[in-house]
């Protein structure tokens, strides 16, 4: 095929000429106007010309062809003759009443082509230039989101840092205290101390959550993969959780069999990632319900799976559930507590392997989150 106005080759699923940019279903109507304008026509031929072009009329009195009384006249024809039946185009009403001449009418429809053409042709021009703005604009945000997080990243580490030097000087001389190794204590005094220790315990995970955090926005999160049983690590965090979560009276189960496979990963992120979401589920469960920790095989994968039958989460909400520093039920009155930081990191030591966190929730009924991992090879 050949371009009408640079006489250039283009494809048959061109709609503009790659070489002069013209927008051929105009250029080619354009060209056919030319053509059909040199063949002299019969004086007693109907005139079709102008029915495919918009506002014909208002063009011809724009551009000084008829006045506006003529246009009027024309139009009112028009509707007189589709009223009786007759199918008539503007052109041909005016050339009835003898206000144009048909030579006339086809060079005002070429001339209306051209003028849609260059104004398609503009018009493509400043969308082709806002495309490029909003490109430059959104490639702004980004950069300047990237440097956000940047410097969150760097403030995180820098407090989680100062955080745990002096927690470390109240975690020893705390153990001393409850040992007696400063001197006998009551056993009120004990009691308080063993307390103590508790809170210590929950704000030293907390930093690790938040030097984790930094970690990972850095781009300093190391895999060591080796092969392991999902069998013993679901044991393991399941007597730790029920050590930790006793007082809320939630039932904690494993149902992985010894027998199942092994599976491939760095052990110590996925035990972290499966205490993470076994606690969560424990906090988000009234007492008298049940978490369950289970597994299924899936070829040359096994999908690790943690339920529960507690709060649940709407659906237009579960893609709240991975951003950092936020709570679903975030505020002043939030019932739970914590940084906002586990789901999130969850996220990206499961995406770091390769992997997703997939979420299933309804209100009232419980969640399931799971990922799955890469059977370990014999």
């Amino acid at each position: 095929m050949i371009c009408p106005s640079c006489r250039a080759q283009v494809g048959p699923r061109d709609s503009d000429c790659p070489n002069c940019g013209v927008d051929l279903a105009l250029a080619t109507a354009l060209a056919e106007r030319q053509a059909l304008a040199s063949i002299p026509a019969r004086k007693d031929s109907p005139y079709f010309a102008d029915v495919i072009l918009p506002r014909f009329g208002e063009y011809l009195l724009r551009t000084g062809y008829i006045d506006a009384r003529q246009l009027e006249v024309a139009l009112e024809k028009q509707v007189e003759f589709e009223a009786e039946g007759k199918r008539t185009t503007l052109g041909q009403v005016l050339l009835d009443m003898g206000v144009v001449t048909r030579e006339q009418l086809d060079l005002a429809s070429m001339q209306q082509v051209q003028e849609l053409q260059n104004a398609l042709r503009q018009m493509n021009q400043r969308l082709e230039q806002r495309v490029v703005q909003r490109t430059r604009e959104l490639q702004q945000a980004t950069e300047k989101l990237a440097e956000l997080d940047q410097l969150k990243a760097n403030f995180v580490s820098n407090v989680s840092h100062e955080l745990r030097t002096p927690l470390t000087k109240i975690k020893g001389f705390s153990a001393l205290l409850s040992d007696g190794a400063l001197g006998p204590i009551t056993a009120d005094q004990k009691n308080a101390l063993d307390v103590t220790g508790a809170s210590i315990g929950e704000l030293e995970r907390l930093i690790d959550d938040l030097t984790r955090f930094s970690a990972s926005a850095r781009g300093e999160m190391t895999l060591r993969p080796t092969p392991f049983s999902l069998h013993e690590l679901a044991d393991t965090v399941v007597r730790s959780t029920r050590s930790r979560n006793g007082r809320h009276e939630v039932q904690i189960l494993s149902e992985i069999p010894a027998s199942f496979p092994r599976a491939m990963a760095d052990v110590e992120k996925i035990k972290w990632v499966v205490t993470q979401l076994v606690e969560n589920a424990v906090k988000f469960t009234q007492a008298g319900g049940r978490v369950t920790l289970g597994a299924e095989e899936r070829g040359s994968r096994v999908r690790v799976l943690v339920r529960d039958n507690g709060e649940g989460i709407p659906g237009d909400r579960l893609h709240e559930l991975f951003e950092p520093f936020h709570q679903l039920n975030g505020g002043t009155t939030r019932r739970h507590g914590g940084t906002g930081l586990g789901l999130a990191l969850v996220k990206r030591i499961v995406e770091a392997h390769q992997s997703k966190v997939s979420v299933e929730s309804e209100p009232g009924r419980g969640s399931t989150f799971s990922f799955e991992l890469p059977v370990a090879s014999a």
